[in-house]
């Protein structure tokens, strides 16, 4: 075996050589990373501090408070509350399912919302507190504090959440908030937006004023930043330098919520003579000279804390299946054949188109017309009536009469100028146009099949009673008779004020009508109430607030011989879908007219028994109030909140 040989020459300078290679690399390694030292720790110290202070704090979406929504006086329509929740930090939890059953035997926790948490924690991360439950009672919260401590991860808080006074009486125009969907979360233009809408238990507009004014009533998010360690865990929140969140704009309405439930109590109130039988109704008052809604009332209703909270699956199958139709916003939504309402429009027509107010008719109880015989709702006739007891007894037999000359499109000229056939703007969606027959219109209905399109003189016999394919909403008809008493074409309008902007009242322009004309119908309508006609039962006693109106029935039904051979011939016999509606429309005081009133009562029993006397006792609480004489709540003197809370 060779031996090395340390005198070897060659030898040596090999291994000088190497241990100079390697001697160097080190060395150049060693001044590489020296260099590398200088520039993180000297050179570029101030950039890396500024990423080490980034990646030390982290900032927070503050949830701001909802705005409220009042009435005209400033009272509470809808505000936010304390809301009892428990959240569920991943992190924290040693195991979520584990810590579920455990929440469980406290809280019900559904599988589907078990199943819903799960998601969640997978889409926020471990570090995100997830919402299991919100809305509790004191007692539930109470419980899930006193077991805190076998409960790892869980965070009981007291958040906000929506609250609706009212209930049912605010419903259809307040409308509701809900949970944020996906739908929403991409409607939204930024990322911010995005995450203040994942905040926990965070709410949007779904329907009504809620919805039409989200954005207002948002409000602006706040911002906080916090501490947070290498694992992304908040160990610290930095308040002192927090941006606070802004509570959205409150809404200041032309309700009256004190005369809005009163209405909402006498439409609920069933009729004497059927007392078992449950009531389906709207109506609405107006300001005749403002525009302001003051009622807007349908029942039966939801109750908008039911959508608020998570709607029970039962409640809401009874709601979709109820015949009285509680989810349908009967003043705005429901359109019904005006009936007789509209002959105090037929009057004007017939003035326009050269008929005098002094003709008189001689009313039979039926007239032969074409090649059938049209009833007057009276059998035995009114005998001899002109056109102010025609709008009194309220007689078919005169406006056939004057219908066999007068042109439909007349009529229905006269019917848009007072407001039929149009929406108006008021923030709450779901309007419906309705229908004023005319040429055009059944042009326009029968395009397909043009041999349907003529219009027909037999035709305009029952559309100047009201009847035929005409259709109208409660609101239009509040409308249509705040301009017979006004002869203005005022314009409803929901919204005093955004936030402290005051919105101004739309102007009314005079309507073209020959104001005699108008005195004409005006006359026929206080004859109605306080000369023995067709509703004296709903006529006000007091002489300052003297009540005209209207007495309407939307005829829904034929009784058929066979139902007239087993005596079935009264409303009260037949069931509660096939009776006619009964609608009313009132103004008041007659000579100096500063409220209008429209009622409906579905499949009620005749104008002056079921809807009269609920618009009587409605216009007495609002003439004992008399809302216009009262100063209205100025918004500009609110505070609004802006503090720190909400926030993950």
């Amino acid at each position: 075996m060779p031996v090395f040989n340390t005198h070897d020459p060659e030898r040596q300078e090999i291994v000088s050589r190497r241990t100079v290679l390697f001697g160097g690399g080190v060395s150049l390694l060693l001044g590489g990373v020296g260099v590398r030292l200088y520039q993180l720790q000297v050179a570029d110290y101030q950039k890396y501090s500024d990423l080490a202070l980034e990646n030390q704090f982290n900032r927070r979406i503050l949830t701001p408070l909802r705005g409220e929504i009042i009435d005209r006086f400033g009272n509470v329509l809808a505000s936010n509350r304390k809301n009892f929740r428990v959240l569920l930090i991943p992190e924290q939890a040693r195991d979520i399912d584990a810590t579920l059953d455990e929440i469980s035997r406290l809280i019900p926790v559904s599988a589907e919302k078990r199943a819903r948490i799960i998601r969640e924690i997978r889409r926020r991360g471990a570090f995100t507190p997830v919402e299991i439950e919100d809305n509790l009672t004191w007692d539930d919260f109470s419980k899930v504090n006193f077991d805190l401590p076998h409960l790892p991860g869980v965070l009981p808080d007291v958040g906000e959440t929506r609250d609706y006074p009212l209930g049912e009486a605010s419903a259809f125009v307040i409308g509701y908030v809900g949970a944020v969907t996906d739908r929403d979360l991409a409607a939204q233009e930024t990322d911010e937006a995005r995450t203040l809408l994942r905040q926990p238990g965070f709410k949007v507009g779904r329907d009504g004023l809620e919805r039409t004014y989200e954005s207002e009533l948002r409000g602006e998010a706040g911002k906080m930043n916090v501490k947070i360690n290498a694992h992304g865990r908040v160990i610290e929140e930095m308040k002192d330098d927090a941006i606070p969140p802004v509570q959205g704009k409150t809404l200041t309405l032309t309700i009256d919520a004190d005369l809005q439930q009163h209405a909402m109590e006498v439409l609920a109130r069933p009729d004497e003579q059927l007392p078992d039988e449950k009531q389906s109704a709207a109506a609405v008052v107006m300001d005749v000279v403002t525009g302001d809604i003051l009622v807007l009332a349908s029942t039966p209703a939801f109750n908008p804390n039911d959508f608020n909270i998570g709607i029970d699956a039962g409640l809401w199958k009874d709601l979709n299946e109820s015949p009285y139709k509680p989810l349908l916003n009967k003043s705005l939504t429901g359109a019904y054949p005006p009936g007789s309402t509209l002959k105090t429009l037929s009057a004007i027509a017939a003035l326009e188109a050269g008929h005098r107010a002094s003709e008189t008719v001689y009313c039979r109880g039926k007239m032969w017309y074409g090649n059938r015989y049209f009833h007057c709702w009276k059998p035995g006739g009114h005998g001899t009536v002109d056109m102010k007891g025609a709008i009194k007894h309220s007689c078919d037999t005169y406006f056939y009469e004057i219908a066999k000359t007068l042109d439909i499109d007349v009529l229905a000229d006269v019917a848009r100028r007072f407001g039929l056939g149009q929406t108006y703007e008021l923030g709450v969606t779901g309007q419906q146009q309705g229908v004023v027959p005319s040429r055009d219109w059944k042009r326009a209905y029968y395009a397909g099949t043009p041999e349907n399109q003529t219009w027909f003189q037999g035709e305009t016999l029952s559309a100047i009673i009201g009847q035929g394919a005409w259709t109208a909403t409660p609101l239009q008809l509040c409308v249509m008779t705040a301009r017979i008493a006004t002869g203005a074409a005022v314009r409803p309008r929901l919204v005093r004020a955004v936030g402290d902007l005051i919105l101004p009242a739309p102007k009314a322009s005079a309507i073209d009508v020959d104001p005699r004309h108008l005195d004409v119908a005006r006359a026929g309508m206080n004859a109605v109430v306080n000369e023995w006609g067709t509703a004296a039962r709903s006529r006000i006693e007091d002489p300052e607030w003297q009540m005209a109106g209207k007495t309407g029935t939307s005829q829904l039904y034929h009784i058929t011989n066979e139902e007239r051979a087993r005596g079935l011939t009264k409303p009260e016999q037949l069931p509660w879908t096939r009776r006619d509606h009964a609608l009313f429309i009132s103004f008041m005081p007659y000579e100096n007219p500063r409220y209008a009133c429209a009622v409906l009562v579905e499949h009620g029993i005749g104008g002056s028994r079921a809807a009269g006397p609920k618009a009587r006792d409605i216009m007495k609480a609002v003439a004992a109030k008399d809302p216009a004489s009262l100063p209205a709540f100025d918004p500009r003197t609110l505070v609004r909140t802006a503090a720190l809370g909400g926030g993950e």
